[in-house]
């Protein structure tokens, strides 16, 4: 092949090659979609600059039940959640490798290991302080675009999020405030997996971050709302790990 025609088949391939190299750099709409929820809630560094939480709250059901609340989750992923109604106090903890719970509503008065299907707090999602929305690549997690729907507060990104555990969840982001508005997920309730509904709404600024101070989850087909309104939520707490491991 000459020269002429060799320089001739390089510049017609000119085009397709800036083509390809502008849809190798343009990020995807789910990428732009979560990098705007990562400014809404704060920024990505300020995120990731979280070490630990505290949310204390009062859940109170349909039926005029109520119950107090404390959720604790630290790198790299513990988890632990009281709940302390009529009397009693439960626990569903995590240390990363195992779960345990103290459930007196369900005759457990004393720890004991829960195993992986019957663990309530064995979910990836739960145990990620920063949430799996961020570096979900590197996690192991995939992200697809759904599509947009309309909820009660307006329009909204549906997200599909498979765990890398292999568990879905759609989170649903507010296409005006960028923030989410509404979680689908499938969590463990009594050792039985349910799907709940949370809806989330009163967002307010604590220390540079953004979070919901009102909670208003459901069992999927079921008419009983829990409305969960968080009174504290405290950053960087200092927490034991022995707070999130089976006591000896």
């Amino acid at each position: 092949m000459n020269q002429e025609a060799s320089m001739s088949r390089y510049l017609k391939m000119l085009p397709l090659a800036a083509v390809l190299l502008v849809a190798c750099s343009s990020p995807s709409p789910v990428d732009e979609i979560i990098t705007s929820n990562l400014a809404a809630r704060g920024g990505k560094e300020r995120i990731q600059a979280l070490q630990s939480i505290r949310q204390t709250a009062v859940a109170t059901a349909s039926g005029g039940r109520v119950a107090r609340l404390v959720r604790e989750i630290k790198r790299p992923g513990f988890f632990r959640l009281e709940f302390s109604s009529q009397g009693t106090k439960s626990v569903f903890a995590n240390d990363g490798e195992k779960g345990w719970q103290v459930a007196p509503l369900q005759g457990h008065f004393e720890p004991q290991v829960t195993t992986p299907e019957n663990d309530a707090a064995a979910g990836v999602d739960q145990r990620d302080v920063e949430g799996p929305l961020v570096d979900w690549r590197e996690k192991g997690h995939m992200v697809e675009l759904v599509g947009r729907e309309m909820l009660p507060g307006g329009e909204a990104f549906k997200l599909k999020v498979t765990l890398k555990d292999g568990a879905i969840r759609y989170d649903y982001i507010d296409v005006e405030s960028h923030l989410i508005v509404r979680s689908d997920v499938t969590r463990l309730m009594e050792g039985r997996p349910v799907q709940l509904e949370a809806r989330f709404s009163d967002f307010r600024e604590e220390d540079g971050l953004v979070f919901p101070y009102m909670i208003e989850t459901h069992i999927k087909d079921r008419p009983e709302v829990i409305r969960i309104a968080v009174e504290k939520i405290e950053l960087n707490p200092d927490l034991d790990d022995a707070r999130f491991r089976l006591p000896e």
